[in-house]
């Protein structure tokens, strides 16, 4: 019986190699691909083919060599009489079978995972240009207030450092001081109240936003980073590699970062912008709307004297934006960061512990 399966896995890798040259000419994108994620179809598909293709017989050469160890591994089991090589053989044949399943559905399995799977979710768009399209328009609206903040404090300090020194008395000496000096600030009144009521709240908040910039361009470029290099980096070394007995783990790995970053990342930062930062980016924008008319000309000074100015008002306004801000900025990316790492694990555990799994049993 054991005969005929390796009889049956040779005949099926020697029948395999002409589909396996051509199965991957013609990218595949069927009708419910097209229907369901035409944003993939158009772009993505014909990326990833085109990188297919120039690692096509490499995929193929590891394939048939993934084959041909595991016949001459169970013909030694055959002459040593030796039955835990024989059914450790028999694995690496399964496992063969299934990296030249990944290798021949390879464009049909990128259609379903990168295409279809998301739009379940996301609906008909692309969920990177979703994603970074959001990631993108939080960060403008961050820079408003940022931008109407820094030019209202800029304001209102030039005016509080300006003074008028008035000299009373004659100088006793060449180079001697006056005898009496009187300095007053032009704004002496309002110098101190716009200060701890303005300025400093003001450049609090302009700290923290800076801060929530930085952290959505770090979580833009990380998704802008895997989009370019996680098919051509990982997706396909890693099925090369899996198909190598001593790199099977190595390439379950690889895919499993391929799939978690490029597949469940941007799906994940799609869905959380697409609920939750509307309404940040249009309460960021009102604000810094407001700030910059409460702030125009002299107005910087006279809206920031009291506790009700307009000003301060303002500041208390952008102030109670930040729970939410924050939750989108780094509460929710942790969190989707922390799924992305749950999901590779788990991926790689399945797809490089099966040849673990196949060799424990044939060894026991």
């Amino acid at each position: 019986m054991e005969k005929r399966i390796v009889l049956i896995a040779l005949l099926l890798a020697v029948a395999l190699a002409p589909l396996m040259a051509s199965a991957q000419t013609v990218a595949s994108c069927d009708q419910t691909a097209q229907k369901v994620s035409p944003w993939y179809c158009n772009q993505i598909n014909q990326a990833t083919a085109n990188i297919w293709s120039s690692w096509e017989p490499i995929a193929f050469i590891a394939v048939v060599l993934s084959f041909m160890v595991a016949a001459i591994i169970f013909i030694a089991g055959l002459v040593f009489s030796n039955e835990r090589i024989r059914r450790f053989a028999m694995g690496e044949i399964f496992e063969a079978a299934a990296s030249a399943l990944i290798v021949i559905a390879f464009m049909t399995l990128s259609a379903t995972l990168f295409g279809v799977i998301p739009s379940l979710v996301t609906g008909p768009v692309d969920p990177y240009a979703l994603s970074l399209g959001y990631i993108s328009g939080t960060i403008q609206a961050t820079q408003m207030p940022i931008i109407a903040l820094y030019n209202a404090i800029m304001v209102d300090s030039y005016y509080g450092s300006q003074e008028i020194a008035i000299n009373t008395g004659l100088q006793t000496a060449i180079g001697a001081k006056a005898a009496a000096q009187t300095v007053t600030s032009i704004f002496s009144s309002l110098v101190v109240p716009i200060t701890q009521l303005f300025i400093v709240p003001a450049d609090a908040m302009m700290g923290l936003l800076v801060e929530g910039m930085l952290a959505l361009t770090a979580e833009f470029y990380i998704i802008l980073f895997f989009m370019y290099v996680a098919i051509p980096v990982f997706l396909i070394p890693g099925i090369i590699f899996r198909a190598i007995l001593p790199l099977r783990s190595v390439g379950g790995m690889l895919i499993a970062v391929a799939i978690a970053f490029y597949l469940v990342m941007p799906t994940l930062f799609s869905v959380a912008y697409y609920f939750i930062n509307i309404s940040v980016i249009s309460n960021l924008e009102a604000t810094a709307a407001q700030i910059t008319v409460d702030s125009a000309g002299t107005l910087a000074q006279t809206n920031a004297g009291t506790s009700s100015s307009p000003l301060a008002i303002d500041v208390n306004a952008l102030q109670s934006q930040m729970g939410s801000f924050f939750l989108s900025v780094l509460f929710y990316p942790a969190l989707i960061l922390g799924l992305t790492y749950f999901a590779m694990t788990t991926i790689a555990d399945f797809i490089g512990g099966v040849s673990k799994t196949s060799s424990r049993i044939g060894l026991l």
